[in-house]
């Protein structure tokens, strides 16, 4: 290639990119009147118009028409060069060199060669400048207006029906919304309670597309809550269970319990934690007392093991008395005196509240004019009383035992008593948390429905403005008056791992045999550290440390023979069959 047409190409590609900013700048003017024209039919309607894909292809289609219509225009060789001689006034002698280019005329080849030489002389990068488009302006105009057309209210020439088609798909997209994450949450808390077990499938009914057919927030609300309502109508009656009554009136009856009055009485505090139904502080009550119990074995501590026996003796015989609940026939009897039974039906009543027959209860204070619903209100009051008269005989039973061990000198027997009641208080302590767990989980449903019921603020035209101006204050201080208070229970949002066992089921089922060596070297262990724990603090007596270490010493090495022989039963060879001989 010659330097003349090396020149020439190099005119040729200026000229097309300057020809292309010209084509680009007109294309940018017509798309973005376009885009003014889209945002503003889409703001004044607040039409559901995709403006940043509508704006996206018309940038992209300006820019490849733009590149279309240049390379159309372009300009040839033959214009390069013309273009190149008018910039460098060489009056087209660069032209016409290019034009005799090949020809075997001596006049052709003098003029190819002068053109040649004007070639070494000029450079297309010198003479052939790009200029400013002329559409630059119009261009960048454009797309001011474009962007000036988002300033214009959404909506402006919309048609109020329009409007409010619109703010009422809003609300129902954030009704469902909020529906949604409110069923989340209530279907969360029922797979983390223990005690709502039984609800899973409840739980599961709680669609979290509720409402999806209905097209008002208020439907979509009132469908909700009424799954939910239901929900709690379940939880509601799991709480009326009357082993949850019996717990209440249960603890009702242990805030009558009597402490003894000196600090030095071993069952003053866990009389106090009785009486405040504390029943997990009242497990560790039973434990030191257990403790203390282990180191009173010497024939000096017998007078101590004497005190301590009656103790528990009195705290049971309280207990006693309490179960016994001697006024809940004259409770009952002033009941049904004020509902205006006969003094007759009244006896009749209290006699088959002697012999337990709740049946007969109901079918005699029915018979006496009574509602089914009062009849049944009452039959399980009674049940509730003799439930927790129950239980406060089982712990009674569980101290007297331990009191008359005590007495008698058998010390396994009397630990064998406070570890009944230990169990005792321990079903009570599950009660207790199955009762919280359920009122927890009623409180959480009222909220929800609370939250469902109320409507919001919305989109609507009116706003309150409050009852008054600012007040002007006039010094002084206010009266202090006694105001009623409530409380309620819920469930703190924490995160929970495994703890410590306060109560376990029976399960009906096969028994199958298997071994526990892992639970018995974790439980030996721990034994261990613990009265290694006591030796080191002196709790042990000192005549009976020895004895203690051995124990555990013994019992891992029978434990370790054990194991031994086992092992060389599961590897010892099968034994041969002996022949049968006659």
């Amino acid at each position: 290639m010659t330097h003349l047409e090396k020149q020439i190409r190099s005119a040729q590609r200026r000229l097309g990119i300057d020809r292309w900013l010209s084509c680009i700048t007109r294309s940018i003017t017509v798309g973005g009147v376009l885009f003014a024209v889209t945002v503003l039919v889409q703001r004044l309607f607040d039409l559901p118009i995709p403006l940043l894909v509508i704006g996206s292809g018309i940038a992209g289609t300006s820019v490849i028409a733009s590149l279309i219509w240049a390379i159309v225009l372009r300009d040839d060789a033959v214009g390069a060069a013309a273009a190149l001689d008018a910039a460098a006034g060489l009056k087209e002698r660069l032209s016409t060199g290019h034009y005799c280019v090949g020809a075997d005329d001596p006049f052709a080849k003098a003029v190819v060669a002068d053109a040649e030489q004007l070639s070494l002389s000029i450079s297309a990068r010198q003479h052939i400048r790009f200029h400013v488009p002329k559409a630059l302006a119009a261009s960048v105009g454009s797309i001011i207006l474009a962007a000036l057309m988002f300033l214009i209210t959404p909506g402006l020439l919309k048609s109020t029906e329009a409007k409010e088609t619109a703010d009422l798909e809003d609300s129902v997209r954030e009704t469902k919304v909020a529906v949604k994450r409110k069923m989340e949450e209530i279907r969360d808390l029922i797979d983390t309670t223990p005690v709502l077990e039984d609800f899973k499938d409840d739980a599961k009914r709680l669609n979290t597309k509720s409402g999806g057919s209905l097209t008002r927030p208020d439907d979509i609300r009132h469908e909700a809550a009424k799954k939910i309502d239901s929900l709690a109508d379940a939880v509601k009656k799991k709480r009326g269970d009357t082993k949850y009554g019996a717990m209440r009136e249960m603890r009702k009856r242990l805030r009558t319990l009597k402490a003894p009055p000196s600090e030095k009485d071993s069952t003053q505090k866990l009389t106090k934690a009785l009486q405040q139904g504390d029943f997990q502080k009242a497990k560790e009550e039973v434990k030191a007392l257990q403790e203390q119990l282990a180191t009173l074995k010497s024939d000096k501590d017998e007078e101590a093991v004497k005190k301590l026996s009656k103790q528990v003796d009195a705290l049971a015989k309280q207990l006693e008395k309490i179960a016994a609940d001697e006024k809940l026939a004259e409770k009952l009897a002033e009941k049904l005196a004020e509902a205006g039974i006969k003094k007759e039906d009244v006896n009749r009543v209290l006699e088959s509240l002697k012999k337990k027959d709740l049946d007969q209860i109901k079918k005699t204070l029915e018979e006496t004019g009574v509602s089914k619903e009062t009849a049944s209100k009452l039959a399980k009051q009674i049940k509730q009383n003799e439930q927790a008269g129950g239980m406060a005989k089982q712990l009674a039973k569980a101290m007297q035992q331990s009191s008359q061990a005590a007495s008698s000198g058998k010390m396994s027997a009397e630990a064998a008593g406070l570890s009944e009641a230990s169990d005792q208080l321990s079903k009570l302590e599950q009660l207790e948390q199955e009762m919280t767990q359920l009122e927890s989980t009623m409180n959480t449903l009222n909220q929800a429905q609370e939250s469902l019921s109320c409507k919001g603020s919305g989109k609507g035209k009116g706003k309150g403005r409050g009852m008054g101006g600012l007040g002007k204050g006039r010094g002084g201080l206010s009266q202090q008056e006694p105001t009623a208070v409530s409380f309620k229970t819920e469930r703190g949002k924490v995160q929970t791992t495994k703890g410590a066992i306060i109560g376990q089921f029976l399960i009906d089922g096969e028994q199958v045999k298997g071994e526990v060596t892992t639970d018995f070297v974790e439980l030996m262990g721990s034994a261990e550290r613990e009265a290694s724990d006591r030796i080191s603090r002196d709790r042990i007596p000192r005549q009976y440390q020895k004895a203690v270490k051995s124990y555990f010493s013994n019992v891992q090495e029978s434990f370790d023979k054990m194991k031994r022989q086992s092992k060389n039963r599961d590897d010892a060879p099968p034994a041969p069959n002996k022949p049968d001989t006659d």
